[in-house]
């Protein structure tokens, strides 16, 4: 005979809902079980709810455990409209939830976030659910982003040197925008244009100016490093780059 199945002791339902402020609801387990939605382990004494979906759930590939019978006290509340409007961007901690959607504060978050554990999320379509299916972080320094249906990458030492190198390379001859500096958005950097949602096929791809022979005329090992260091850069950290290197940006864009 199989063991009992044992799920884990944290999830992002757990870390979201209290950072929302929401009580936990269902009613009392007797035997112990998983979450079917989030995997969270479900202790006799813990609340749970009987595993239901609605016909237009359609997020079957995210559940932990599927074919569990029963969710936990949390996921539930994560489901309603008002639960997965407010979950949709955010970063979420025992500290409660700071805001992640304007660009600035996307920035901000990225190079500072809160103590772990905690929970970021980036919602790219109307009515996504987020908050029972994203990545706990457990580091500040290395950290996972729940970016629509994706989770990315982000270290935060290599995005650090990524803007640096991003303006090494950006201000290199036959790379470097003919738009006066005070006109500019987004901080010099090598690529053609850097997508916010990643659905553009065109993100973080690199400018062919660099390597035109103006730029070659100006290049040095510095800008090979550079260029080495962006080329080895997650989805995550190219995504990240896009706030990052936009300072400032205070409004939704």
């Amino acid at each position: 005979m199989l063991p009992p199945m044992k799920g884990q002791s944290i999830t992002s339902s757990t870390i979201v809902i209290q950072a929302l402020g929401i009580k936990p609801d269902g009613a009392i387990a007797t035997e112990d079980g998983v979450c079917a939605m989030c995997g969270l382990h479900i202790s006799i004494g813990d609340l749970c709810a009987p595993a239901e979906y609605s016909q237009s759930f359609t997020d079957e590939l995210s559940l932990a455990v599927r074919g569990n019978p029963y969710f936990c006290g949390y996921c539930p509340s994560l489901t309603t409209s008002d639960a997965i409007r407010a979950t949709g961007f955010g970063v979420f901690s025992k500290s409660g939830v700071k805001p992640f959607r304007k660009w600035q504060d996307i920035a901000d978050a990225l190079q500072d976030p809160p103590e772990p554990p905690f929970v970021m999320t980036y919602a790219t379509a109307n009515n996504q659910h987020m908050g029972w299916r994203a990545p706990v972080n457990e580091s500040r320094d290395v950290f996972m982003v729940r970016v629509g249906l994706r989770d990315v990458l982000v270290r935060r030492h290599v995005l650090r040197r990524a803007v640096d190198a991003c303006e090494l390379l950006g201000n290199l001859p036959g790379v470097k925008p003919k738009v006066a500096k005070a006109a500019r958005r987004t901080l010099p950097n090598p690529y053609t244009f850097i997508s916010s949602d990643l659905k553009d096929a065109g993100h973080a791809k690199l400018n062919p100016g660099l390597f035109s022979d103006a730029a070659r005329q100006a290049w040095t090992t510095a800008h090979t490093d550079a260029l080495e260091l962006l080329r080895a850069l997650s989805l995550g950290e190219t995504w990240a780059l896009r706030f990052v290197l936009t300072p400032g940006a205070g409004g939704d864009k």
